[in-house]
C-alpha cells in the first residue's frame, strides 16, 4: 500500500483511493499574453498515404497568415496510423513555435500517447502530449468526438491538448 503506481513521478499523497502526480499537484505555468492572445491554429490538411507496409501522413496547419506542415512516417497498422496523425501534428506544432532565425525555438511539442477510445455510444480520440517550453515541461491531454475519420479527430485532439499554451506561446 502507497506504492507509486508506474511513474516515477508519483507522490506518496493519495486522493479518492488513487495517487497524485507531480504533473496535477504541479501549478499550471503561466504563459502572458499581454491581453491579446496569439492566432487560433485551425486544421488546414490531413493526408494519409499508404505504400504497402508504409504510411505516410502530412498535418498541414494555419496560424493567421502563417502555414506549418508536420510529417511523420510509420507501419500502415490501423492503431499506429492514429499515432502517427498525433505525431505528424505535433511537428507542425513545432514548425509553428520554431523562432525565427534570430529568435529561440519557443517550445517543442513530442506525443506519448494516441489511442480512439469507446465512451458511451460514441468513440473519443485523446492524445497525451509533453509540451516543453522555456525550460520547462507539461503534459497535457486533448480530446475530440470521432466523427467519421477517426484520423482527423486524432489530430484535432492534439490540437485540443495544446490550444491555450499554443495561442500564449504565438502572441
Amino acid at each position: 500500500a502507497g506504492l507509486a503506481t508506474g511513474s516515477p513521478a508519483t507522490l506518496g499523497s493519495s486522493y479518492s483511493g488513487g495517487q497524485m502526480t507531480t504533473t496535477e499537484t504541479a501549478p499550471s505555468r503561466p504563459l502572458d499574453t499581454g491581453g491579446a492572445p496569439g492566432p487560433r491554429v485551425v486544421i488546414d490538411h490531413v493526408q494519409v498515404s499508404t505504400f504497402g507496409l508504409d504510411a505516410n501522413v502530412e498535418v498541414r496547419l494555419l496560424a493567421d497568415q502563417e502555414t506549418a506542415s508536420g510529417y511523420a512516417t510509420g507501419p500502415a497498422v490501423d492503431g499506429y496510423v492514429l499515432r502517427l496523425c498525433a505525431v505528424a501534428a505535433a511537428a507542425a506544432v513545432d514548425q509553428l513555435l520554431r523562432g525565427g532565425e534570430q529568435e529561440p525555438d519557443r517550445g517543442r511539442c513530442f506525443v506519448e500517447h494516441a489511442a480512439v477510445v469507446p465512451f458511451g455510444n460514441c468513440e473519443v480520440a485523446t492524445v497525451v502530449v509533453l509540451l516543453v517550453c522555456d525550460g520547462w515541461v507539461e503534459q497535457l491531454a486533448g480530446s475530440a468526438l470521432v466523427a467519421g475519420d477517426p484520423r482527423q479527430a486524432v489530430v484535432r485532439a492534439t490540437l485540443a491538448a495544446v490550444n491555450r499554451r499554443l495561442e500564449a506561446l504565438l502572441a
